[in-house]
């Protein structure tokens, strides 16, 4: 597959589906609803799942009792269906075994037994149970790690639940049906006894080859090792980073979703993105270029860029190809350097909110970096800490502690050039600025800093 097929978006003719989208890092994805339901984006099928207890049965896209968490920031849901005395717990991730799927796994957490019917529903014509596969239209759309006891396939959706909730289910592996309006349906139900487990995946595959969760939870975190950390005293603020940043690499791709990687210091996702996909929109991938060349100033990443092709076919965008004529010196092209570094305007700042946060940390200015703007008054006497953040002028860390009611700055800016960069801290303290690449500095305290109870966790002497 390569990267072109690696990024562009494989769209189903029907309306976005509502959920989170999980994939694995190789460019496969799947949007699962509120219900702990898989939806393909490469065609219109749907494999969800419903529970026969002894008193009924249970469908979670109808039942009340159903709730959805998305516990750490790795892409890994849990969705808990209120069943009896207990709980059936699906959770649901991406990975990567003979091939890339969703994974299903339920597990019974009720004092008592319970059948699963794993159904199969969209648009489709043909549908076949093929050993533990039900297969749409000559593709399998969900494989289960056992054996079904029973079995039903309709040739009208509408019918599916009557069949199965009704006992209407059949034992003997039954023929294909067909439905030339695409309503085909289907279910393999299968036992799940008191404290077990049932997994099966979307769109097939062997489930057994497929990682548990806390691999695919620890890959994801390595992941993002290359990322710029943050630690900040808001705990919701802070855990939307990790969250963000791998929001953004199962997203969509698009000049904002790669400018807001590079923006973190992943770089070389985003000018993945942009070589893949330049042709889409030239413009809005040659504004990406530039924005991810002014914060870096490392050709390397760049070198399989189509920059000339970019420039060509998007020769109004001046105030982008001005921002590039750093990279085309770094590339040897001295004549592109000298023409670009003639033009003058400005390239459209990005639109997403690891963007905003990240300017929020440090905002350019014409000779610095403004840090923090604005520090809520809970913020205080509490560390914040900020490492390897790309800036215009040079990748940023700095730290913040607290010496009582006084706040002390520690940075560090590796700049791009041997220019002097104004340090300025205005939400602690206006009159403070440094030109000095690092240093540290007790800076005073805040006006307000008096009316506030500072923690004594936030205090260093």
């Amino acid at each position: 597959m390569g990267l072109l097929d690696r990024f562009r978006p494989q769209r189903a003719p029907s309306a976005p589906t509502v959920g989170t989208r999980l994939g694995t890092d190789g460019g496969f994805c799947a949007v699962v609803d509120g219900s702990a339901a898989v939806h393909l984006l490469d065609r219109p099928v749907r494999v969800g799942w419903w529970i026969g207890a002894d008193d009924r049965w249970y469908n979670p896209s109808a039942e009340r009792a159903v709730r959805q968490v998305r516990p750490g920031p790795a892409p890994v849901l849990e969705t808990r269906l209120r069943v009896g005395g207990g709980d059936i717990v699906a959770t649901t991730w991406a990975a990567i075994g003979d091939g890339p799927a969703i994974v299903v796994e339920l597990a019974n957490e009720t004092p008592i037994p319970v059948v699963v019917a794993i159904t199969v529903g969209g648009a489709i014509r043909t549908l076949a149970v093929e050993g533990r596969q039900l297969v749409a239209d000559g593709v399998a759309v969900c494989t289960a790690d056992r054996d079904a006891g029973r079995f039903a396939l309709v040739d009208g959706s509408a019918d599916l639940w009557s069949v199965v909730t009704d006992g209407a289910a059949v034992e003997a592996v039954p023929g294909p049906v067909s439905c030339r309006d695409g309503a085909a349906a289907g279910a393999l139900i299968v036992p799940l006894l008191h404290r077990q487990a049932i997994r099966f995946v979307v769109p097939g595959g062997d489930p057994s080859l497929l990682p548990g969760a806390d691999r695919v939870i620890a890959g994801w975190m390595a992941r993002l090792e290359q990322a710029t950390r943050v630690e900040l005293p808001d705990d919701a603020l802070e855990a939307s980073v990790p969250t963000g940043l791998i929001d953004l690499l199962l997203a969509e791709p698009t000049p904002d979703v790669a400018t807001q990687l590079a923006a973190w210091g992943l770089l070389r996702d985003a000018v993945e993105r942009i070589a893949a996909l330049h042709e889409d929109d030239p413009a809005g991938w040659l504004r990406a270029a530039a924005t991810c060349w002014d914060i870096h100033r490392r050709p390397e990443p760049f070198a399989r860029l189509p920059l000339e092709h970019l420039v060509i076919a998007s020769a109004s965008e001046q105030g982008a190809v001005a921002l590039l004529a750093g990279l085309f010196t770094a590339r040897g092209d001295v004549r592109a350097a000298a023409d670009a570094a003639t033009l003058a305007g400005s390239v459209t700042e990005p639109e997403g909110p690891m963007w905003d946060l990240a300017r929020r940390l440090a905002h350019p200015v014409d000779d610095g970096l403004e840090l923090l703007g604005e520090v809520p008054a809970s913020w205080y006497g509490q560390p914040v800490e900020v490492h390897g953040l790309p800036t215009t002028h040079g990748t940023l860390s700095y730290g913040i502690r607290w010496h009582g009611e006084r706040p002390a700055l520690l940075w560090e800016l590796e700049r791009h050039d041997d220019g002097p960069v104004r340090i300025t801290l205005p939400g602690l303290d206006p009159d403070f600025s440094s030109t000095e690449p690092n240093g540290e500095a007790l800076l005073a305290a805040p006006d307000s800093v008096s009316a506030v109870s500072l923690p004594d966790s936030g205090r260093f002497y």
